[in-house]
């Protein structure tokens, strides 16, 4: 049999979500190998058709597959494959693409709030800067109010694509948020560059809340690479 059967669970698809994972991460699924057709999945795996396309569309937004019109879906082949940084997981590699676009996106819907935050949305923004103070020793707790956070932002613009987006790409880090997080391991660091970008919103400066957002975004990528670049030294030590 291909895979064993999957144990019954709440969320059967999450199950699908790890054992395709550790299918890629063993080899078993090369990059740029075709996943096993739909059939074969739902009797190896004694799972509902519909529980393999939500476990598919979760790991095709995590990186680790694609869907390719008329061909099927296939493991997602690293951008540096060949180079030494094809030996970068699938999961990391999606992780910093995912940080390049928000290098783009940020400080934009940065300034954008800045333009149009009414006093409300800075009380809100306030709420959440109190909030994450009270446990930065908590991953959950920071994962969740740096979604909070960035979320605020976006619907501070008063344009529903911003938010959508904000959503669209933390959908993908709440995904893997201990593994970001981890990673990070930032603590007060991203909780001080928020509130200076709070801070730089509420007097208006919009070439400061750029450069702050931009800043703050660069950092949390390169502590991201530097990690996992760590990662790979122990690894090859051991």
């Amino acid at each position: 049999m291909l895979m064993e059967t999957v144990k019954a669970k709440t969320k059967i698809y999450d199950q699908v979500v790890e054992k395709v994972k550790k299918m890629i991460a063993s080899g078993e699924l090369p990059q740029g190998s075709a996943l096993p057709a739909e059939r074969q999945l739902i009797e190896d795996l004694n799972v509902s058709r519909s529980s393999l396309r939500e476990g598919f569309r979760i790991l095709e937004m995590m990186g680790f597959i694609e869907s390719i019109p008329g061909k099927g879906r296939f493991v997602r082949k690293s951008r540096g494959e060949g180079s030494q940084s094809g030996r970068v997981p699938l999961q990391d590699e999606a992780i910093l693409e995912l940080v390049e676009a928000r290098l783009v996106l940020e400080p934009a819907i940065a300034v954008e709030a800045a333009k149009h935050a009414s006093p409300s949305d800075l009380t809100r923004i306030r709420r959440i800067l109190t909030k994450t103070g009270k446990d930065v020793e908590s991953l959950e707790h920071r994962a969740q109010c740096d979604y909070d956070f960035h979320l605020v932002l976006a619907e501070s613009t008063h344009n529903f694509i911003f938010v959508n987006i904000v959503k669209m790409t933390f959908n993908l880090i709440m995904a893997t948020h201990e593994r970001i997080y981890t990673l990070l391991d930032d603590k007060e660091i991203f909780l001080r560059e928020h509130e200076e970008v709070y801070d730089a919103i509420v007097v208006r400066d919009l070439e400061r809340v750029a450069r702050l957002m931009k800043a703050h975004v660069q950092r949390v990528y390169k502590t991201l690479q530097n990690g996992i670049a760590l990662e790979e030294v122990y690894g090859e030590e051991s």
